[in-house]
């Protein structure tokens, strides 16, 4: 009596192929979606870079013409200049590129390379907290005085 497993691995050789094709297709599709959404992501940065460079000129531009902080104007236009740099460069160059280059610069500079990461990281850590202090305060007031109608003060 024949079994339906009659032949012994050359019918599951190729169940195996087809298993490791349709893996790779779909390990494939998800890299491309990753890098379209890291693209997007890359883009709409750039852009907001751009625009918080420009914001920060124009109020460097204004505390100069009003003659406050010359100081304080010239680190600002050096920092808008840097942004613009830097927007330009995530607007005109791909991901695989960028993290090349700060590989590379990782592997150059180190220590310089770890200073950045941990100021980023202060940052990111200081907005966090700011913008969830500032969340959890304006849900507190909201929630902790109701209006009651024909109450009076």
């Amino acid at each position: 009596m024949a079994t339906p497993m009659g032949n012994t691995g050359t019918g599951n050789a190729g169940g195996t192929g087809n298993a490791a094709a349709t893996g790779n297709a779909l390990w494939n599709d998800a890299k491309e979606t990753a890098r379209s959404k890291l693209s997007e992501q890359q883009k709409a940065a750039a852009g907001s870079l751009g625009d918080f460079a420009g914001a920060l000129r124009k109020s460097a531009e204004q505390m100069q013409q009003g003659g406050q902080h010359a100081s304080a104007a010239r680190f600002a236009q050096t920092a808008a200049s840097g942004l613009e740099q830097l927007s330009g460069a995530l607007k005109n160059r791909d991901l695989e590129t960028m993290l090349r280059d700060a590989e590379g610069f990782a592997r150059r500079q180190p220590v310089a390379f770890f200073g950045a990461a941990v100021f980023a990281g202060f940052l990111a850590v200081r907005f966090l907290k700011s913008s969830n202090s500032n969340s959890t305060s304006s849900s507190a007031l909201t929630s902790s005085s109701p209006m009651n109608p024909g109450t009076e003060i």
